[in-house]
Formats: C-alpha cells, structure tokens, sequence
C-alpha cells in the first residue's frame, strides 16, 4: 500500500515520517527545490551564512515537535530556558524582564512575578486569577481576544506588557482580530507548569537543526522524496488517486493533502479564500557590536516587537570569510506587519530601536541587511473550517485552524501531519 503527501512542510514531512512508521510506502511531493515550507533556510552570500528566513520561539508545550526531534536526533538542536525568563524594553522603564520563581509553582508564582514588573502593582494578581477563571469556561468561537479579556476587567498594563505579546508572538494577530478560543488554548498550554512555560531557540539554522533531521529520517524508513515537483491534477480512481505533476503519474491507495490553505484552494482551482497575515524579519549585521543582554527582548510600544540576538542564539555558527565571524547578527520580528515602512526606512526604524535598547553605540556600524516579509505567514483562525471542496476520500491536512485550535506554529504544523497520518492509516486498514 502506498500513500501520498502533497506538501514537504512540516506537516507534510511529519505525516510521511509517522506513516513509513506503520509499514506504509509513501510518495512526499514539493514543489519547492526542498522541503521545509515556511521553516526554511537560505544562503546569504554577503555572509557566507545559511539564515533561516526568521526566528522562532519555541513553547515547552511544543511536545508533539518535541518527540519528532528527539525520535531524529535532533533534540540537541533547541536551546530551552531552565525556567520561563521574558526580558522586556521600553523606553520609559528600560530594561526588565517576567521571570517567575523556579521552585515554586507557577500557579503561584506567576501572578507576584507580574506585579512586580514596573509599572504594575498587586492589581495584576486579581486579573490573572480571573484569567485563570476564563480558561475554564467556553468561549465563543466568534469572540475575539480583545472583547474577552474585556470580561476579566484585565488591566492595560498587563495587557501591554504580558497579553499583547503573547498574542502577536504566538497567533500573528492583533488583540482586536485573533479568536480568543485559539488564544485560550495558547495560554491554558503555555502556564500548565514551569516546563511548558519555558522559552527555546534553534541553536543551529532550520535548514540543518530542523529540516535535514527530518528528511534524513524520512529517507530512512523508505519516504520517497520528490523535490521541485509540483501537483497539478489529482485524479480520483476506484481504488485510490492518480497524481500528476508536469514530470510523472503516480497511482496511490491514499492521499494526505499538507498546504498551506491558500496553495490548497488554488490546486483544486477554488476561489482563494484563506485570510492570512504577514510576518517581517528585518536582518542585521553589524560590526563592533556587543551582545544583547539576552539572547532575545521582547520590544514594548516598539516596531519590532521580538528583538533576537542569532549570533547568541547560534554560538557554533560560523561564516565563510573570519572577517564575517565576527559581525554580530540580529534579527528583529515584525508580527501582523501593517507598518507600511519598507526598506531604507524599516531597517532605520529599528536599528534607532536598537539604539535605544542600547545595543548599538558610536563604534558600531551596519555592516549589511536584509529584509524578508513572508506575505502569507500565517493562516488565520476562522470559524466554519477550511471550506476546502477536495475529492472523496482525501485527507485535508491544510493549515486552516478553527476556533479552539492551537494557531498557525511549528507545533500545530506537526500535530496536523500526526493527525492526518493516524487517519490515513486507519483508512488503508480499512
């Protein structure tokens, strides 16, 4: 028996690994000249560096990723926190960071963590348990984040300071526009203990800590990678589909469909309908240039909201030339970017940021930048499902989450291709 996998995304790459676990024969399909989807990585020639095309942090609620990493010996590949540490800047208070205290529970602990940030006081406490309250009853699946921490009489600072990050960091969308039943599944995973709490980082280039890892097990346990080969008709059969692509047909006894929403709709030639948003990742290089204070600030009425130091992130890195070796690399992250700044003016924006945050001084000098705006980032949370029309028997695996659902992630990515797997072979057993 042999399945199909349309799309080398994460999700694709996970559902082909956990059905090759079973026994079963798959054909993965990408359009790309490599796998990775959105998790990839390209070569900087300036640099003489792979650069993945943005940052990434990581939840210790990522378990499903996690198991997939450790089962290809790649776990070593994330830098986790011991316990959750969120430095934070502004420009009136500076620096400060959330840091709540390891050796108690977090339940506890959390809340007096955050009435001591500047600027906040035991007003904060009060407002978290009713948070805590909120995540025990339903939710709308219409209500957005905004109007349901309205319900908690949340104060604006903690908002600020706390939500408001969390939300852009973790659902790409502003407090007016991101569905609280998603978010609410965000924060119940990410404070169920100190372990889920903490922060991690790929200490290595996705190309290399992520997506090689993978497809070294894919090849493994007999996937059959097809790179640059892009579905064009998929054809129903009386026991299975026929998939053609501008190269070959190939007959399989199922099919996992593992896009992105929009490339999905556009393949079965449906309207496009997939709202998405954007993400910047504005690349720095910088000569003479001291380490940030952490490997990654959080930016509070900032444009660049995730400010992440990569050449701390990624100590072993090295470049092409010594000369490289010794620029320093930041990545400043624009989530939902709506800014309307682009080029010149972006990368002025937030190397004055940086200024600010006291990264940059008068002996340090921008050696070379890039910017890299991912148009389709992510996929909204909506209510009602992909609405995708695809043909009987195919298993939809799209990135279209629906109210409740953990949002666009590398973790929902995984899960997804775990999912779709488990139901395909229930179907081949069948």
């Amino acid at each position: 028996m042999r399945a199909g996998v349309i799309g080398g995304g994460l999700c694709g790459l996970s559902a082909a690994i956990r059905l090759a676990q079973r026994g079963i024969g798959v054909d993965l399909f990408e359009a790309a000249p490599t796998p990775g989807g959105r998790t990839r990585s390209f070569f900087e020639p300036r640099i003489g560096q792979w650069v993945d095309n943005g940052p990434h942090l990581l939840s210790g609620a990522y378990h499903d990723t996690m198991q997939l990493l450790s089962e290809a010996g790649a776990a070593g590949n994330i830098t986790w926190q011991g316990s959750l540490s969120l430095p934070l800047w502004d420009a009136a208070r500076g620096h400060f960071q959330l840091k709540p205290q390891a050796s108690l529970p977090l339940a506890l602990t959390l809340p007096w963590s955050c009435s001591r940030l500047p600027g906040h006081g035991w007003s904060d406490i009060p407002s978290l348990l009713r948070i805590a309250g909120l995540l025990k009853r339903h939710v709308d699946p219409r209500e957005n984040v905004h109007n349901w921490l309205r319900i908690a009489r949340v104060p604006q600072a903690l908002i600020r300071d706390l939500l408001e990050p969390m939300c852009l960091g973790a659902m790409n969308e502003p407090l007016e526009r991101a569905n609280a039943a998603s978010f609410k599944s965000v924060l119940h995973d990410a404070f169920a203990g100190h372990t889920s709490a903490r922060l991690g980082w790929f200490n290595r280039p996705l190309r290399d800590a992520l997506i090689e890892p993978l497809i070294t097990m894919a090849h493994g346990l007999g996937v059959r990678i097809h790179t640059s080969e892009r579905i064009r008709d998929i054809r129903p059969e009386s026991n299975g589909f026929e998939l053609r692509t501008a190269q070959q047909s190939i007959h399989v006894d199922a099919c996992i469909l593992a896009l992105p929403l929009r490339a999905a709709q556009q393949l079965v030639r449906a309207p496009v309908t997939a709202v998405t948003r954007r993400i910047s990742n504005i690349h720095l290089w910088f000569t003479g240039m001291s380490p940030l204070s952490h490997p990654f600030i959080g930016g509070i009425d900032t444009t660049g909201q995730w400010f992440f130091d990569i050449s701390s992130q990624m100590p072993g890195l090295r470049s092409a030339t010594a000369k490289a070796d010794r620029l320093r690399h930041i990545c400043v992250v624009i989530s939902n970017d709506e800014t309307g700044l682009q080029g010149d003016a972006l990368i002025a924006r937030v190397c004055s940021e940086l200024d600010g945050i006291g990264a940059t001084d008068g002996s340090c000098k921008l050696h070379h930048a890039r910017i890299v705006s991912e148009h389709h980032a992510t996929a909204s949370v909506t209510a009602g499902g992909s609405g995708l029309q695809i043909p009987q028997g195919m298993i939809d695996a799209c990135e279209a989450p629906q109210p409740g659902d953990i949002p666009a992630t590398i973790e929902s990515a995984v899960r997804r291709g775990k999912t779709a797997a488990n139901q395909c072979y229930l179907q081949l057993a069948n």
